[in-house]
């Protein structure tokens, strides 16, 4: 489930990681290296995944979910409510209100994908948008992956407490998202954006999971742009209210 519009793209810097070296004494014995963390397939993860989120039989038994939040830029004194609308049979829309630039809109019917705001007007997504499009408004990603994926692969090297998987779209670069092996919650997802300026690098950060209508949610997302933190928090959730098909469908070209 996407948790909000705007798919907010991080550049991440590398940690200086540096130790004062000191000559050890002569009668010391050298500490056993640490063994490296199992690799578990992908599915399992998967799977764990799953559960810590409520699991599946939980998610089937909501039909749509109403998300009200608020994203921040930090530092530049900008913010604005964001309402998100998502339906198990895959339908989303998301409106973003942001005083000065206007509303900005991104929806998906289920099979046409398709965004609106006062910089390019209104467009259908084609290619790489599309797909990641189709992914994020997923009703729940990691269980649908294996139809939403072409490849799902354990990824190497994850970082210490966590395990990756790399999941690569029919179109488009691959996800890696990596996950809490204590929790199994998500902790982060990073790869290559699509935008109508370019592709863009990414990294997006989930924390303050909660357990709402048995299910648990993220309630704060940190994306980073550049020198750009976004920051997203949920302010409140409501399952299975009446949803109109209607709201998700693409704009007329004459819509304001």
């Amino acid at each position: 489930m996407k948790t909000t519009l705007l798919v907010c793209l991080a550049l991440g810097l590398p940690l200086a990681s540096g130790c004062a070296s000191h000559p050890a004494p002569a009668a010391a014995t050298a500490a056993a290296p640490v063994a490296p963390a199992v690799s578990r397939p992908a599915d399992a993860i998967l799977a764990d995944s799953i559960r810590a989120m409520g699991g599946a039989a939980a998610w089937t038994a909501h039909k749509t979910i109403h998300v009200k939040m608020n994203l921040a830029f930090q530092g530049m004194g900008m913010s604005g409510p964001v309402d998100h609308y998502q339906t198990s049979a895959d339908k989303s829309l998301t409106v973003s209100t942001f005083p000065g630039i206007g509303i900005v809109r991104e929806g998906s019917n289920g099979k046409v994908f398709w965004a609106q705001d006062p910089f390019n007007g209104i467009r259908q997504l084609e290619g790489a948008e599309a797909e990641q499009a189709r992914i994020e408004d997923a009703w729940n990603s990691d269980l649908e992956a294996r139809a939403l994926y072409a490849k799902i692969e354990t990824a190497p090297d994850p970082p210490a407490g966590l395990e990756c998987l790399s999941m690569t779209p029919r179109t488009g670069d691959p996800i890696r998202s990596c996950y809490d092996r204590q929790t199994h919650l998500q902790v982060s997802q990073e790869g290559i954006h699509a935008t109508p300026q370019g592709n863009v690098p990414f990294k997006v950060t989930m924390d303050d999971w909660r357990n709402i209508g048995g299910i648990k949610m993220p309630y704060t997302t940190e994306m980073h742009a550049g020198p750009v933190v976004i920051v997203t928090t949920v302010n409140e959730v409501a399952f299975d209210e009446p949803m109109d098909d209607k709201m998700f469908e693409p704009p007329s070209p004459n819509a304001g």
